[in-house]
C-alpha cells in the first residue's frame, strides 16, 4: 500500500503557507509537522481533517502538552518524528547523534526541524533516511522560499522523498 506523507515544520504561529502547502499536496495520507507550531494545530488542519496527523513540540512551543517524540507506521515504514532541538541538528557533525537515536529506536525515516533548512540525507548502510523539511515560514537563509517536504512511499519498499518549495503559484 503507497502512502504519501506531507512534512512541515516550523511554522511559528503563522499558519497560512502550511495551509496552501496541504491544499497543494492533497490528497495525502499522513500530515507530520515538526514542532514549533506556536499555534493549536487546527489553525493549520481545521476541524476533522480527512487525514492523520501527527505533530511534535519545539523549543518554541511553550506551555502545551505536545509530545516531544512520535513513532508510527507508515505503509511498512517505523517513522520517528521530533524537533531535533535535542539533538543539536542544527550542527552537521550531530546528524550523527540523531542517527544513532534513530538506529535505537528502530526507525527507517527520521523527521525532524528546527533548524530551518531543508535536507535530505540517506544513509544506505544502516537504512535510514533523515528528512527536515525546513521551515514553512522562516527559511534559513535570507531570500529562501519556505520549504516543505512530501515522502512517498511504494509498494516495493522505496522512500521517495522531496524537499518542494512555496513559490508563486501558492
Amino acid at each position: 500500500m503507497n502512502a504519501k506523507i506531507l512534512v512541515i515544520s516550523d511554522s511559528h504561529g503563522y499558519p497560512g503557507y502550511a495551509k496552501k502547502a496541504i491544499e497543494k499536496e492533497s490528497p495525502f495520507d499522513i500530515l507530520v509537522h515538526c514542532g514549533d507550531i506556536q499555534d493549536s494545530i487546527s489553525s493549520i488542519t481545521g476541524e476533522n481533517p480527512p487525514y492523520e496527523v501527527k505533530i511534535v513540540r519545539g523549543n518554541c512551543d511553550f506551555g502545551n502538552s505536545l509530545p516531544t517524540d512520535e513513532e508510527f507506521k507508515a505503509g511498512f515504514l517505523s517513522v520517528w518524528a521530533t524537533h531535533g532541538n535535542a539533538y543539536n541538528v542544527k550542527y552537521e557533525e550531530s546528524l550523527k547523534t540523531l542517527k544513532e537515536a534513530a538506529k535505537s529506536r528502530c526507525a527507517d525515516l527520521v523527521l525532524f526541524g528546527h533548524s530551518h533548512y531543508a535536507e535530505i540525507v540517506k544513509d544506505k548502510e544502516a537504512g535510514i533516511t533523515l528528512v527536515n523539511p525546513g521551515s514553512i515560514c522562516y527559511p534559513q537563509v535570507t531570500g529562501d522560499k519556505p520549504t516543505y517536504a512530501v515522502i512517498t512511499v511504494t509498494d516495493d519498499y522505496e522512500i521517495i522523498p522531496e524537499i518542494k518549495e512555496i513559490g508563486e503559484d501558492l
